[in-house]
């Protein structure tokens, strides 16, 4: 081999490395390219979960950098036609090819090819088409992977919707089965209320039932507030019997625990049997809820039997709790002890295990905690409250 040949081969081979090494970088910039305008369509996150179609529109500059020069879509949101396109237009004789297909079965040459994905909710139901035509070697490869990622978002904006929904329809019904059951409350007092007053014999009598109605009065009246705010405006902490917490808690209240038992006792007509007493910060909405659902079911069963409604109360200093007991020994328990505090369990046609499961949550959700045990023929319901600040 003469000199010739081999400044030839030098210079052939010098030029190739140039060739690899300017490929090299010409690639590497194309990926920080790629990857910066990656980082750009994944920002979108956000704005895609608060209006989908929109997003689109506003960020077609975006979805052009990245290659999805030509977007479509067309379908229904939430019972309304929709339809919309960015930059040219994809004809509809073209196949759509769903984007894992096009992606495992990716051939060079072809330019024309069209990606779709179709979004089925309860509501939604739409198609999205992303246009290739023009789009060959790695402009191509990077818009069907941003085609990937954003047809992932949209997926994920739509289901984040859909759950948002679901939960909010869902905490509107649980609102509502509460508020059920505190108006089926209130409508027993009301009942109660109405019978006392048919059947007062005289005026003497009349005078003292309207006395004692005059004083339950107030706390009636908050009830029935309580419950027309929660249909209003189902996420406050409206109903007694609704375990929610509301955003800016209060202070807990310092409660007169003497008072409170003895004003649910005249309200549910209920005659109390009270030994010890005690002072401590609670929850006053989770104590009126404990003390209208424990005496509420002793007024109700008791008139249902035809018996005196009667309960001993008594409290007791436990040390780091203040022990509460409600004892009825003397009115059967129709329901098996463990279904006592079960959502829907029922000793006959009234549902009663509603009232104390709403009582449970609403004592848990306060630091304190409700319990049941059998007691004689009936039961003793023992309501332990915190006392550190009592």
């Amino acid at each position: 081999m003469n000199s010739f040949d081999l400044y030839d081969t030098a210079v052939a081979l010098v030029v190739a490395g140039l060739s690899v090494g300017l490929t090299l970088l010409w690639l590497r910039y194309l990926t920080r390219l790629h990857r910066q305008r990656m980082d750009e369509l994944l920002s979108l996150r956000e704005q895609l979960h608060e209006d989908p179609l929109a997003t689109l529109v506003r960020q077609r500059r975006t979805l052009a950098k990245v290659g999805l020069v030509s977007v479509d879509w067309r379908g229904t949101w939430y019972g309304t036609p929709v339809a919309g396109s960015l930059g040219a237009k994809i004809p509809r004789l073209i196949a759509s090819t769903p984007l894992d297909t096009a992606l495992a079965t990716s051939s060079p040459g072809v330019n024309d090819r069209v990606l779709s994905r179709n979004f089925q909710h309860d509501d939604i139901s739409l198609e999205l088409r992303v246009g290739l035509r023009g789009l060959r070697g790695e402009r191509r490869l990077f818009a069907m992977q941003a085609a990937e990622v954003l047809f992932a978002m949209l997926q994920g904006a739509l289901a984040a919707r859909q759950l948002a929904l679901v939960a909010a329809v869902s905490q509107r019904a649980r609102v509502g089965v509460f508020l059920q059951h505190d108006m089926r409350n209130l409508a027993q007092w009301v009942q109660l209320v109405a019978e006392d007053f048919a059947g007062a014999e005289d005026d003497q009598t009349l005078m003292a039932r309207a006395r004692r109605l005059r004083s339950n009065a107030p706390m009636a009246a908050n009830r029935a507030e309580r419950m027309a705010q929660a249909l209003l405006n189902p996420t406050w902490q409206a109903s007694l019997s609704v375990p929610l917490a509301p955003l800016d808690a209060p202070e807990p209240d310092m409660l007169d625990l003497d008072e409170h038992i003895r004003q649910a006792g005249l309200l549910h007509q209920v005659a109390i049997e009270l030994e010890g007493g005690a002072w401590l910060q609670w929850d006053g909405a989770a104590l009126a809820t404990v003390l209208d659902n424990v005496l509420g079911n002793v007024s109700n069963l008791s008139r249902e039997r035809q018996l005196t409604a009667h309960c001993r109360v008594v409290v007791l200093d436990e040390g780091s709790h203040v022990g509460v007991h409600f004892e009825t020994p003397h009115l059967p328990l129709e329901i098996p002890l463990d279904k006592l505090f079960e959502p829907w369990a029922s000793s006959g046609a009234v549902n009663r295990g509603l009232g104390m499961y709403q009582a449970r949550k609403q004592a848990q959700l306060a630091g304190g905690e409700l319990s049941a045990e059998r007691l004689g023929e009936g039961l003793r319901v023992t309501l332990r409250l915190p006392c550190k600040e009592s």
